[in-house]
């Protein structure tokens, strides 16, 4: 025990509660081809066409699949096609470093290694990635009904 140290009373659990989360802000995408003519896309096209149909939505194989809505769609997990360009090889060197060069990283962008199988509901509704704040999307994958 510490002289002099006097304790501090608990603290009283905090209640269930709900609150409102509300995020606006400016993405500032770098310039890139139309998707279909990125010559990588074919490389995402034939992911998905090998695929889709054993696919299960990444969220749902830890929630469960009765938290799912909608079909399934592949998701750019870390770096959206949109984003190529503007990725920063050092940075992105620190996660993936047999990323040598760009054109390796534009090549990486349309790989299983950046792609997530999601229902809709856990990619571009209210609970997806594309929607919710990071730490809210993460969170979710581990606790149930978190977003509504």
């Amino acid at each position: 025990m510490i002289v002099g140290f006097i304790p501090p009373p608990p603290m009283a659990e905090t209640p269930a509660h709900d609150q409102t989360e509300a995020h606006r802000y400016v993405v500032h995408y770098p310039s890139h081809l139309p998707r279909e003519e990125d010559p990588h896309y074919k490389a995402f096209e034939a992911y998905h066409r090998a695929t889709e149909k054993t696919a299960k939505c990444w969220v749902g194989n830890r929630i469960g699949f009765d938290s799912c809505a909608g079909g399934i769609e592949l998701h750019h997990a870390f770096v959206e096609f949109s984003l190529a360009n503007g990725i920063d090889l050092k940075a992105i060197q620190i996660d993936f470093p047999d990323l040598q060069d760009n054109d390796a990283v534009q090549k990486w962008v349309e790989t299983d290694q950046n792609f997530r199988w999601l229902c809709v509901f856990h990619h571009r509704g209210h609970a997806g990635a594309h929607t919710a704040s990071h730490a809210d999307w993460t969170a979710g994958l581990y606790v149930k009904a978190l977003i509504s």
